[in-house]
């Protein structure tokens, strides 16, 4: 059971449409009410429970900046968010009539996902997946995007083998990090996976993000 949580209205102008997104009101609000109905089984931090996804955070701002950078290599792309979270990256490349599909393994996502579609009266294939199962299910893709899903010691390598499952042959990796510890050892296992890239930073408000595109 997913507990009803509190949201606001945040708006965001990318080229000449304004994007209606709702957001969490509060993450800290929605934490604890999530601890008071999980009972006695108190682990909101669980990757399945915490509604991180309900943020827009600055690295999925990054990551549209780096997508609309790159406008020209969506054509005849097939697309892939992983942990899409709110979805802003895919929203914005569904306006500009890119092949996406968001993906995200938390079960709230759905939710908050319908509503920005309607917000924004914009149309989204979804599909709930983790990127450590197998693509059996999923397919691969020409362009693999994420942003800020490198917060835990095992991500480094777990995300880039995912990543490069997910990869169609001279497919593309784009990521926007905002600099965690582990981006540097991300780094280094996609270069050992054979990848070249190219970096830029990226100022999101008072915030400094690292815009990757590997290939």
């Amino acid at each position: 059971m997913i507990p009803h949580y509190r949201t606001k209205i945040e708006q965001r102008k990318i080229l000449e449409k304004t994007f209606v997104l709702e957001t969490l009101f509060d993450l800290d609000e929605a934490i604890e009410q999530l601890c008071e109905s999980l009972g006695d089984h108190p682990d909101p931090f669980a990757e399945d429970k915490c509604p991180y996804y309900g943020v827009l955070w600055p690295a999925a701002e990054g990551l549209v900046q780096l997508l609309l950078k790159n406008q020209a290599r969506l054509k005849d792309k097939k697309i892939i968010e992983v942990g899409c979270g709110l979805a802003f990256p895919s929203l914005v490349a569904s306006s500009l009539k890119a092949d996406i599909l968001a993906t995200d393994f938390h079960p709230g996502v759905p939710q908050f996902l319908e509503r920005n579609l309607r917000h924004n009266s914009l149309t989204l294939n979804y599909q709930r997946f983790n990127w450590r199962d197998t693509i059996d299910s999923i397919g691969t893709f020409d362009i693999v995007m994420g942003s800020d899903v490198l917060y835990e010691p095992r991500h480094p390598s777990d995300v880039a083998m995912g990543f490069k499952r997910l990869l169609n042959p001279g497919g593309e990796v784009w990521l926007s990090d905002p600099g965690r510890g582990y981006l540097q050892k991300f780094v280094d296992q996609m270069k050992e996976l054979g990848f070249k890239y190219e970096f830029e930073p990226q100022k999101v408000s008072t915030y400094e993000m690292y815009n990757f595109r590997f290939y």
